[in-house]
């Protein structure tokens, strides 16, 4: 539709490509893309809701402009998804601020991708649409990758929420870097919603079945028992992960400033200093009057973890069996319990967002807990 711009019908406004036709009152956004000059009624004669729909249809215009040149353009391998899935990829090993297993886990989510979208790295990433990536999300989330654990109990129909999330964040930074390169105008991957995660609810053991599954691990006859109660108790008296933990050197204990460092071994920014708690000082003089004085080098913990040792001791003591990262959990639960405020607990467990996780994670504490704090509230 070809319009002027004669001073008689349109009336031009102090925003760039926004006209109002005198007559009618519309409003109108003129856009050129691909060299033509485009018309498009804004259906409104409100100057405030004119200035507001023209952002988005100067954007879908533009996108359409960057679909049509793609579509008359030959089919060439700088364009494909392969390219940007190898840049991610190379980007992700070389990158010297993630752990290891973040880089594992990226790695995991392409391989996951690729199981599910297996003709996508030949696709032209100039051709990939909002609705490739729908369907594609439908179908990893109903039939997943097909992988089964060895030894699994149960088989998951389709993908966990987690990983699908993992594979949404990949694919999105794959398109991310298309439009770096000029390729793609648009991340068809934008729209994509992730999949709500399902807050695992903790079973944590009380105080006194806690100490009884550290008897019973301590007291079970193996060889490394002593050892596996020292690794359950510094995992609940200090919140460090367990590769966290099989990192502490006895030169990481400050004992003047009563303060132990933790190597992070999740992100950069989990590296952190925190103090030798009470029950935290306890077992290091306990484990120093037991082993005596050894090398700076030497590792606090000497095993690498207690699985089965730690299950057994809850059966035992007639409790759920808990993990490694449940005495983690157990660790912050006492904190907020105490008294201690989200944010620093946080800052202990070396989060590095304020304590926005901590507050979903904790936020909830043990009914019984709840129900002694709602007696001290008077009116």
């Amino acid at each position: 539709m070809k319009m002027g711009t004669g001073g008689k019908t349109w009336e031009r406004t102090n925003v760039t490509n926004l006209l109002r036709n005198r007559q009618s009152g519309t409003y109108y956004a003129r856009v050129k893309v691909n060299g033509k000059q485009k018309w498009r009624t804004l259906k409104t004669k409100l100057f405030s809701v004119a200035k507001l729909k023209l952002g988005d249809v100067e954007r879908d215009e533009r996108a359409q402009g960057m679909v049509a040149a793609a579509e008359a353009l030959p089919e060439g391998g700088e364009t494909t998804v392969e390219r940007f899935i190898n840049i991610y990829l190379t980007r992700t090993k070389n990158d010297p601020a993630l752990m290891p297993a973040t880089k594992s886990r990226r790695e995991i989510a392409v391989k996951a991708i690729l199981k599910t979208w297996r003709d996508l790295p030949l696709r032209d990433a100039r051709r990939v649409t909002p609705t490739d990536c729908q369907k594609w999300a439908a179908k990893a989330q109903r039939e997943g990758t097909g992988f089964v654990a060895p030894k699994a109990k149960t088989v998951r129909k389709g993908m966990s929420a987690s990983a699908f999330n993992k594979c949404v964040d990949a694919l999105r930074t794959i398109f991310e870097i298309a439009r770096e390169h000029g390729v793609a105008y648009q991340n068809p991957v934008e729209s994509l919603s992730k999949a709500r995660m399902r807050q695992k609810r903790l079973e944590l053991p009380s105080v006194k079945a806690f100490h009884a599954i550290v008897r019973n691990v301590s007291e079970a006859g193996a060889r490394q028992s002593k050892d596996c109660a020292d690794l359950v108790r510094f995992l609940a008296y200090s919140g460090a992960r367990i590769s966290e933990a099989n990192a502490v050197r006895w030169r990481d204990c400050d004992w003047e400033k009563g303060r132990i460092a933790i190597h992070g071994t999740k992100s950069a920014s989990s590296d952190r200093v925190i103090p030798i708690f009470p029950p935290l000082a306890g077992l290091l003089e306990e484990i120093r009057a037991r082993r005596g004085k050894e090398p700076v080098d030497v590792p606090l913990l000497r095993v690498h973890e207690c699985k089965g040792a730690l299950r057994s001791a809850c059966q035992a003591a007639g409790v759920k069996p808990i993990t490694h990262h449940d005495l983690r959990h157990l660790f912050a639960t006492r904190c907020i319990e105490s008294g201690v405020d989200i944010p620093t607990v946080s800052r202990w467990l070396g989060h590095s967002d304020g304590g926005a996780l901590a507050m979903r994670t904790y936020g909830h504490l043990r009914q019984e807990h709840s129900t002694a704090q709602a007696a001290k509230v008077h009116y």
